[in-house]
């Protein structure tokens, strides 16, 4: 029946049916569990400073993601009754949809951004699936997009701060280079607001940018459209990025937490640079333990998950689907040396780029700063087995069985479904 479909409705059908997948998947069971969980507890009181309280807050990373989530908690009416002092505290009463929208919206778009961005570089229209499709089963991710977290803003904004570079450089036209410079700047500031980690993305756009030049022939050719798109850019990044930290001055007016951090002077520049630096200096002093940190070379392996929610026959378990997150690493490890690109390449760095820095971070890490490298590897992955695969041997619905099979057995730790609160236990010991 679907070959008798143009390639363009094939495609239009593919793209309908991940995003079906991908928005069940984050908003299904969404107001579940009705209890902090995780890193809400500490979000939250964000939210709280924002939306109702405006008391001065502090925080290692930038305002952007809690000022939506607190402009969306306030249109639903909240009025910070929430206290989010402990995991396992009651949201009864509270907009818990609200709560955890914004994270689920970004996290139900970012296999339909891969997708588009796979499609970009001609990957075959069912490989393109498998990619956004092991994304949006991907039950680490799944996890991270479904609470009140950064990760998905995160993620996100570097998928699309790459595919907006891919398209810029293919415009033929100057408006629509200058466009796509503009959603460039605005996509990279997305990323940047999340977690300055996103800064790792600026290295994939480098490359993007020196590829392009050395495929012209090593002809530097800067015209007015050039520079008008570096403009656009420039602009994109400053106007977005610099409006969310006029909005943390302008929110948060009342002697709080964070003054014992940082005085306002009221000059909406020299207060953001300041903090810049007290954010920096904050970050690279966080010395307390936790039971749960991990360091940054067992991650690949997926080792040390870690425990989000339990209550009464029910958990929450941060751990990937096996099939994605074991697969993809294999792939890449057995393929790579023999496939290179420009976009394995491209991927390949992605990877380094935004993975191995943390090998020289002291403080206490977690399993779940992995997810950007991951996204990277999962990309890269499927690119090489679409190159590889050949007639009766790997096919896209091969891989689709597998990535439903790990999922299928993880997601009631992701879902925290009651009743299977030892699978993490029988995930260990399959470890």
């Amino acid at each position: 029946m679907f070959r008798n479909l143009s390639h363009a409705n094939r495609e239009m059908l593919a793209f309908a049916a991940l995003a079906a997948v991908s928005f069940a998947l984050h908003f299904i069971h969404l107001t579940q569990p009705a209890q902090v969980v995780f890193d809400e507890y500490h979000f939250g009181k964000f939210v709280n400073a924002y939306c109702c309280s405006h008391e001065t807050i502090f925080d290692i990373h930038p305002p952007h993601s809690k000022l939506v989530m607190a402009w969306i908690v306030k249109l639903w009416g909240y009025d910070g009754g929430v206290g989010f002092k402990t995991i396992g505290e009651s949201l009864a009463g509270a907009p818990i949809f609200a709560f955890r929208l914004w994270p689920a919206l970004v996290g139900s778009l970012l296999p339909l951004v891969a997708f588009k961005l796979l499609r970009h570089w001609r990957v075959p229209l069912a490989w393109a699936f498998i990619g956004g499709f092991a994304l949006a089963l991907e039950n680490g991710i799944l996890i991270q997009t479904r609470i009140m977290a950064l990760d998905g803003q995160l993620l996100l904004g570097s998928l699309l701060s790459v595919l907006m570079c891919e398209k810029m450089l293919a415009a033929r036209r100057s408006s629509k280079k200058i466009l796509f410079g503009l959603f460039m700047g605005l996509s990279l500031a997305l990323t940047v607001s999340a977690k300055f980690t996103g800064l790792a993305v600026i290295a994939i756009l480098g490359f993007q940018l020196a590829q392009n030049f050395m495929n012209s022939g090593m002809k530097w050719s800067w015209t007015r459209t050039s520079s008008a798109a570096a403009l656009a850019a420039l602009a994109g990044f400053l106007a977005l990025y610099l409006a969310g930290w006029w909005l943390h001055f302008l929110w948060l007016t009342k002697p709080g937490p964070g003054s014992a951090f940082y005085a306002v002077t009221g000059n909406f520049l020299e207060d953001v640079f300041a903090l810049h630096k007290i954010m920096l200096k904050a970050n690279n002093g966080i010395t307390s333990a936790h039971p749960w940190t991990s360091i940054w070379w067992e991650w690949p392996i997926m080792q040390k998950p870690i425990y989000y929610w339990v209550d009464q026959g029910a958990s929450i378990y941060f751990v990937g689907n096996p099939a994605v997150w074991w697969g993809a690493h294999m792939v890449c490890l057995a393929l790579l040396g023999f496939r290179r690109t420009m976009q394995t390449n491209l991927l390949a760095l992605g990877w380094f780029a935004s993975f191995i820095p943390y090998a020289f971070v002291s403080r206490g890490l977690f399993l779940y700063h992995y997810l950007p490298p991951l996204m990277w590897v999962i990309l890269l992955a499927t690119i090489l087995l679409s190159q590889t695969s050949k007639p009766n041997r790997i096919k896209p619905w091969h891989v689709m069985v597998l990535i439903v099979c790990g999922f299928l057995i993880t997601s009631p730790v992701t879902f925290g479904f009651v009743g299977w609160k030892e699978i993490p236990v029988v995930l260990l010991n399959l470890r």
